[in-house]
């Protein structure tokens, strides 16, 4: 994978608004999620991955403290529980709800689940 998860080193995370966040199983997953991304015109950037305990921490820095409501609590947590089964979260910068919805559809076909779209004013699961 090129894109190599986050470390953490307290740095603050963005809100979650303009991102599609969602959960891989595995790092060959992963790999495959992110270079079909980046075929599909995401670019490396854009795509941020969390792994391990590190990822936890930035994950409730990214999620936690805002006013995002349900959907950010039941990102936080399954994120939380993906993490800590040694899967991975994408936190992928997204420019609207069209492209959230776009991503979400590849990184779905090649193994990610549970995508939600933080959009200014709304937030909705995506996928299962």
């Amino acid at each position: 994978m090129t894109v190599q998860p986050l470390e953490d080193h307290e740095q603050a995370m963005p809100a979650p608004a303009g991102h599609a966040v969602g959960f891989v199983n595995s790092k060959p997953a992963c790999d495959e999620v992110i270079q079909a991304l980046v075929a599909a015109g995401f670019p490396e950037s854009s795509i941020t991955v969390l792994s391990g305990e590190e990822g936890v921490h930035l994950l409730k820095r990214a999620m936690g403290g805002s006013l995002w409501g349900e959907t950010a609590e039941a990102v936080l947590e399954e994120g939380v529980l993906e993490l800590n089964h040694d899967h991975f979260v994408l936190y992928l910068e997204t420019a609207n709800r069209n492209q959230a919805v776009a991503a979400a559809n590849v990184a779905t076909a090649h193994g990610g689940h549970g995508f939600s779209h933080f959009g200014i004013f709304t937030d909705e699961r995506l996928t299962k």
